[in-house]
């Protein structure tokens, strides 16, 4: 796999190590129920206290029976209400997954809060990044302060940004000084300005082609193959105990000709259709063509029981003369968006992940478990769509929204 391939294609490594886990016969399977973790906000407040009489759940609109209710501060189960076969595993599994081709300082301050303040005793995390994955096991804590632990992690991920897009850079810097060959600010060869505007003028047609190609490499590098991202959420499926998921994603920029100098080369070929059809294609109707199955994968990460959580890291683009540099990350944050509100994450846009992380983690610490036998029993197969309310109340209820039977 070339190191310019982003973490959605390293998902499926992931996913096999996930696989590879020793088999959990979970409280859900034994018992023939379903759990499902809920929280409840009475604006940013959690409400707690809560009974099995407070809440309705209804599947495919039918009513559902409760028959146990857990409140949980972490991972601690603090009150319960009905009875089980066996008490729920409230042990946590994080994943923090970095998409980002430029390093960020400021997700130092995110690591060393979140190894400082969220991990407990007990927990595990998987950090991935575009070269690999790392993984923490409560032993790798006991061995290192958490502190340290956070440094070497914030190193790793530098070297890792660094050495894992290295292709991508280097395709996005081909893209620029295409660009400004295409202009005429900066001429392929070299050389003065009477033989840039020769190679503008003869060379258009080459140049575009050559644009065309690098930019079919970097989409390539961004493909999100569908079957991989699925069979990452079956993985986790597969994990017991709680699964929360971080998506930290870094917004990109696509260079591309300017307005006037597009509107300039579109009034000086107008007697080249094939020079005004590129021009066309490339800079004023092009889109990035990512086919998926949107509702597929959205139910797929349903009914892995992860939390989800979107941190779209926002960037100021960098100027180089007249050269547009376009946002070319709206198909991955519609995508990836939907999947943290479907699964009850939250899905933010930021420029501090330290502040977003600490948002996000409040929003998850404390929750209900809710256990429910379905009835009538669904098809294999068949994605089951929940409903969840508290009864009288208009609280903002964060749960995935529902699962597929077995």
């Amino acid at each position: 796999m070339a190191r310019g391939k982003r973490w959605f294609l390293c998902l499926l490594g992931l996913g096999i190590l996930a696989l590879l886990a020793p088999a959990v016969t979970s409280q859900e399977k034994a018992a023939g129920a379903v759990s499902v973790v809920v929280r409840v906000f009475d604006r940013a407040r959690f409400v707690e206290g809560l009974t099995r009489e407070d809440f309705e759940i209804e599947v495919n609109r039918v009513p559902q029976k409760i028959e146990a209710l857990y409140e949980i501060d972490k991972n601690a189960v603090v009150r319960k209400d009905g009875e089980a076969a066996a008490a729920p595993n409230t042990s946590r599994k994080f994943y923090l997954l970095f998409q980002m081709y430029e390093y960020n300082p400021k997700v130092s301050d995110a690591l060393r809060y979140f190894f400082n303040s969220v991990l407990l005793p007990g927990d595990t995390l998987e950090v991935q990044t575009s070269v690999k994955s790392y993984m923490l096991t409560p032993q790798a804590f006991a061995q290192k302060p958490k502190d340290v632990l956070a440094k070497e992690m914030d190193e790793i991920l530098r070297k890792d940004i660094n050495r894992g897009n290295f292709v991508y850079k280097e395709l996005v810097r081909e893209l620029r000084r295409l660009v400004q060959g295409i202009e005429g600010t900066n001429p392929i060869g070299g050389g003065d300005e009477a033989s840039g505007a020769m190679v503008s003028q003869f060379g258009l047609e080459q140049m575009m082609n050559q644009y065309r190609e690098s930019l079919a490499k970097l989409e390539a590098l961004q493909i999100i193959e569908e079957g991989k991202i699925v069979a990452f959420a079956e993985a986790l499926k597969k994990q017991s105990g709680r699964k929360i998921l971080f998506l930290f994603f870094q917004q990109e920029y696509r260079p591309e000709i300017g307005t006037q100098a597009l509107n300039t080369l579109i009034d000086n070929n107008q007697d080249n259709q094939t020079v005004l059809a590129d021009l066309h294609e490339l800079f004023q109707v092009y889109h990035r063509n990512m086919a998926y199955n949107v509702k597929r994968v959205v139910e797929a990460y349903c009914d892995s029981g992860a939390d989800v959580n979107f941190l779209f890291m926002k960037k100021t683009p960098e100027r180089f003369g007249n050269i547009n540099m376009r946002e070319q990350s709206e198909d991955v944050f519609k995508l990836f968006s939907q999947i943290a509100e479907a699964t009850g994450g939250v899905a933010e846009t930021t420029q501090n992940p330290a502040t977003e992380i600490q948002d996000a983690v409040r929003t998850a610490e404390m929750y209900y478990l809710l256990t429910f036998t379905p009835a009538p029993p669904a098809a294999s197969g068949a994605f089951e769509p929940l409903t969840i309310r508290v009864k009288g109340k208009d609280y903002k209820i964060l749960t995935r929204r529902g699962y597929i039977a077995d």
